[in-house]
């Protein structure tokens, strides 16, 4: 049988609470006042008395009411009942639990007309002694309270997420944090993808506190959800994650074609998204990329990505067509090679010489070159280039001898 976590419309509710002697009742089925969950000490009420509560929160699995006393004194409304239409509901209620009692106040009304009997003085609160209902009333209870929260309320943190929730026994609302030692603050800004991970867009929790007074104490706090997050479940939000970039294509109407993986990433993720969040060199994001895409070009990926400058420039992506700019460093000249992922396009390399400046004069004509082989194609790039570039063609015939061919090819234009 499935929970359930949402509330009825008995909440909000306000209603007449009768008492008799050592029975209390909102509509015909009686309840002890253990089922008041008051303290022990309180064996019956001397006198008919009427309360008048409202509902913080019905759990209607349990058949229990939260609720707060809004007036002890109804007594002169006796003759008043709650509503028609709700009895069967209010008939069903097994136990009510208050948020705090009023030690005075529930003293009077136990008492009627008659005296305390243990209470001194009703006007000096400061002189009363304590009694032992005082005293019972003063003692912790334990609230367990299962809920809900969407997954997009979650703050995810280093080792915890966290959330804000009001309860029926509260003010203001609670700061509560769930402990994972897997989570980073990085998570909160791909959060959307975690739902799709878990399957869920929100997660259950369990929690259990402890009321003393105005006092709220948390003694445990779980989800079944957040548990779940472990490492392997972090590997599945990244492949999700990496496996939507090639989907996307709101990046293509800006006019820049080279992205590093910290500017690609940061684009399909919210606000404050950290690249290192799932990757901490961008060979283990080119990595991924093979590994969940279908490339025709998987070896001579794998073997430029091998021979790449890393240590001199970060590796670049280009979006249309999904390619990689590699830096290989010649023993006098720069060479930038441009490789699809997966369309029938031909190896091309840019030279120049062995100097920085020359390396970033250069990646910025190659930007350029891009956006017009984007906007204009292939062709018309090739009928205008003046700078010199070279093409290494791959042979589909027979892949094996085919990637040998091109892999010569290439190292003799390298040389």
């Amino acid at each position: 049988m499935s929970e359930n976590y949402g509330e009825s419309h008995l909440t909000g509710k306000t209603f007449y609470l009768y008492f008799d002697r050592n029975k209390a009742f909102l509509a015909d089925h009686m309840l002890s006042l253990a089922d008041l969950d008051f303290p022990p000490t309180i064996k019956t009420f001397e006198s008919q008395a009427v309360w008048q509560i409202i509902v913080n929160k019905h759990d209607e699995q349990q058949n229990c009411l939260f609720a707060t006393v809004l007036n002890y004194n109804e007594t002169l409304l006796h003759d008043k009942a709650n509503p028609a239409d709700l009895r069967s509901q209010l008939n069903k209620i097994r136990q009510i639990r208050f948020r705090k009692l009023d030690t005075r106040s529930l003293l009077r009304s136990v008492a009627g007309q008659r005296p305390p009997r243990k209470l001194v003085d009703f006007t000096d609160v400061s002189h009363a002694p304590t009694t032992d209902l005082e005293a019972d009333l003063k003692q912790p209870r334990t609230i367990r309270e299962r809920f809900k929260v969407p997954v997009k309320s979650l703050r995810f943190q280093l080792g915890a997420v966290s959330f804000d929730r009001y309860f029926w026994f509260t003010n203001q609302p609670l700061k509560l944090s769930i402990k994972n030692y897997e989570l980073r603050e990085e998570f909160d800004a791909v959060k959307n993808y975690f739902i799709n991970a878990l399957k869920t867009q929100h997660i259950n929790v369990i929690a259990d506190f402890e009321l003393q007074d105005d006092e709220v104490k948390i003694l445990k706090l779980e989800s079944p959800e957040i548990a779940r997050i472990d490492k392997t479940l972090i590997e599945t939000v990244r492949f999700e994650f990496v496996s939507g970039i090639g989907r996307k294509k709101s990046m293509l109407d800006i006019d820049q074609s080279l992205f590093t993986m910290e500017e690609l990433l940061a684009h399909y993720a919210d606000e404050g998204f950290n690249s290192n969040a799932f990757y901490d060199s961008d060979s283990d994001f080119f990595s991924d990329l093979l590994q969940i895409t279908d490339t025709k070009h998987y070896r001579h990926l794998r073997f430029l990505s091998s021979i790449h400058a890393h240590h001199i420039m970060k590796l670049r992506f280009v979006l249309n067509p999904f390619s990689f700019v590699f830096l290989v460093e010649g023993s006098k000249y720069y060479h930038l090679v441009w490789e699809t992922l997966n369309t029938e396009e031909a190896t091309y390399i840019w030279s120049c010489d062995k100097r920085l400046d020359e390396l970033k004069l250069a990646t910025r004509k190659l930007d350029d070159i891009l956006n017009v082989i984007k906007s204009q194609g292939k062709t018309a790039y090739l009928n205008t280039v003046a700078d010199p570039f070279r093409r290494v063609y791959h042979d589909y015939s027979d892949l094996q001898d085919g990637f040998v061919k091109w892999k010569d090819m290439l190292e003799q234009y390298l040389a």
